[in-house]
């Protein structure tokens, strides 16, 4: 199986022309990959007339799936997830919160529900499950690897979670911009990554985060892909000057 992160610069209003254009870049990447599964940096379009539109601009395979979010100021509540697959484009709903002092009790069991609900999906015989940016709070641990964070006081969430993880091959977690304590967020990946699992994270690009992943293709800021608590690296590595897209191969 071929997974192909694509990460696009960070803005925060893109003009007719801007929108216009990244709609094509999207379509085209689309149309152009070999690809089974390709997850795009958050954020990617503001309009869901956008997205509509740039699935539509070029001839798509039936069996590629994709994740999109769209930006908050897109009108809708909260940064919005979508999922192509089968010629099917479905929202994913919303992130359920971004910060550590927001997990508690409740919002893990809402975090829980939408695990099951909405955010696992099947791409061949893989089980993908998706952790919205800042919901990987759901994890602590600054170093080696992250443990849940309520599993004192949580233990029957914490079995929940567990088992969930080890229902699934592929974890992903697309964050909106680069984690500022990289140690912490590597720690969180490494969880996911456990068990023989894959995951995979990609963000918006600022400042020198292009260069950075080109010169080190495995180990950067802006794509992060493990197994097993450990980084693997692309296949493929190749940028227009602008835009970030590597592939992976997964067993």
């Amino acid at each position: 199986m071929l997974v192909q992160l694509v990460s696009f610069p960070k803005y925060h209003r893109l003009t007719i022309k801007e929108r216009v254009k990244r709609m094509d870049e999207i379509s085209q990447i689309l149309a152009e990959t070999d690809a089974d599964f390709v997850m795009f940096s958050q954020s990617v379009l503001k309009s869901e007339d956008d997205l509509f539109d740039s699935i539509k601009l070029r001839k798509i395979r039936k069996n590629i799936t994709a994740l999109f979010e769209l930006k908050e100021s897109s009108g809708l509540s909260g940064n919005r997830l979508y999922l192509l697959q089968n010629g099917n484009l479905r929202e994913l709903r919303h992130q359920l919160f971004a910060t550590a002092d927001k997990v508690n009790e409740d919002t893990v069991e809402a975090l829980l529900k939408e695990f099951k609900r909405r955010r696992r999906f099947d791409v061949k015989d893989k089980g993908f499950l998706i952790v919205q940016c800042g919901e990987n709070n759901i994890l602590k641990g600054a170093t080696g690897c992250a443990e849940f964070r309520l599993k004192d006081s949580q233990p029957e969430q914490c079995e929940i979670f567990e088992k969930i993880l080890n229902n699934v091959d592929v974890v992903l977690n697309p964050v909106h911009t680069r984690w500022g304590h990289f140690s912490n967020f590597l720690a969180r990946l490494r969880k996911f990554s456990d068990n023989k699992r894959y995951c995979f994270s990609c963000t918006q690009m600022e400042g020198s985060q292009l260069e950075r992943a080109i010169a080190n293709p495995t180990h950067n800021t802006t794509h992060v892909a493990m197994c097993n608590q450990e980084l693997i690296s692309p296949i493929l590595t190749k940028s227009d000057g602008k835009i970030l897209i590597q592939l992976y191969q997964i067993d």
